[in-house]
């Protein structure tokens, strides 16, 4: 079982040995190896990190974290693997070395996030995204300070929102964040996660549906080419989450409750969201309706789009 991580079967017999044993001397451990001398099994064991000495005493490191980094480093190995098969395979029957590959198959929530961060940060001119769960970070509703600053250095970013990353906890104030910065919000039923770097990478899940283990990365100029056409497409369906400023504007905490409620949050989401009671969510909707003599929710969010209450900063 273990061989994948690069014991053999005799280390392995030796390391599960020790994890069912309290502390055993080398001559103790030599009377549970089968064949040969326990001396150069401790030597490779203890070099992978899944021994250790304690005077003349050895013991077994708890699997759960040996086997961890064990886990992690193989991750790594076989996603630079991946990337260099992708690489021949590309320019496989192309006699131009410099040609890119096609695709890039990454695996492992590090490597995801540090490849992601490596394409945004080599984007020049715009970033587009239909942000969906689930995330490879875990903390989905920090602010995007990488974001902030490359809004400030005149990067255009276009996001599309799908309905269920507005019912994260906290997300709001990430995505307050990005639009104060310049960010170009909307909201909609995005038809697949993915994130497009300028017209020279994209990525998306591997998998359907989506895991956080796994992500494909696209170079072809086609594929991107259909990915961007499909982005604008629902971009244009979608409902902006800026919320205007005028003289009839709506409240600092009316904005927030039209953004929430353009997302279709129900009001048990909204007071997750707002950190307030379902009853004062409702009784906060019933005023803004009233406001926007709306009978339905609809209603309301067609007629703060009516008023300019709710509109793109640009387009």
């Amino acid at each position: 079982m273990l061989g994948v991580l690069g014991l053999t079967r005799a280390e392995q017999d030796l390391y599960e040995q020790l994890v069912g044993c309290p502390p055993l001397t080398a001559g103790e451990l030599a009377e549970l190896v089968e064949e040969g001398s326990a001396e150069p099994l401790l030597a490779r064991l203890r070099e992978l990190g899944l021994v250790s000495a304690h005077g003349t005493r050895w013991t077994a490191t708890p699997p759960n974290a040996a086997l961890q980094v064990l886990l992690s480093d193989r991750a790594r190995a076989l996603a630079q693997a991946r990337r260099y098969v992708a690489e021949l395979t590309g320019r496989f029957g192309h006699g131009d070395s410099e040609l890119p590959a096609m695709v890039e198959v990454i695996y492992g929530r590090e490597e995801i996030i540090r490849r992601f961060q490596e394409l945004q940060l080599g984007a020049r001119r715009q970033f587009r995204a239909c942000d969906a769960p689930p995330y490879p970070a875990n903390d989905a509703a920090v602010v995007n300070t990488m974001e902030v600053d490359q809004l400030r250095s005149g990067l255009r970013f276009r996001i599309l929102y799908d309905r269920r990353a507005l019912d994260i906890p906290g997300r709001l104030a990430d995505l307050e964040a990005g639009v104060a910065a310049g960010e170009h919000a909307r909201v909609t039923d995005v038809p697949i996660k993915m994130t497009i770097f300028d017209d020279t990478a994209a990525i998306l899940p591997l998998r359907s549906p989506p895991d956080v283990e796994s992500r494909l990365v696209i170079y072809h100029p086609v594929l991107l080419d259909a990915l961007s056409a499909l982005f604008e497409m629902y971009w244009d369906r979608g409902l902006p989450l800026h919320a205007a400023r005028g003289a009839d504007e709506p409240s600092a905490a009316e904005r927030h409750l039209l953004v929430l409620l353009v997302g279709g949050l129900t009001d048990q989401e909204i007071a997750a969201q707002l950190g307030i009671s379902d009853r004062t969510v409702r009784s906060r909707v019933r005023t803004m309706m009233a406001r926007l003599d709306a009978a339905t929710r609809f209603q309301a969010g067609y007629q703060a789009v009516l008023r300019g209450w709710i509109a793109d900063a640009q387009p």
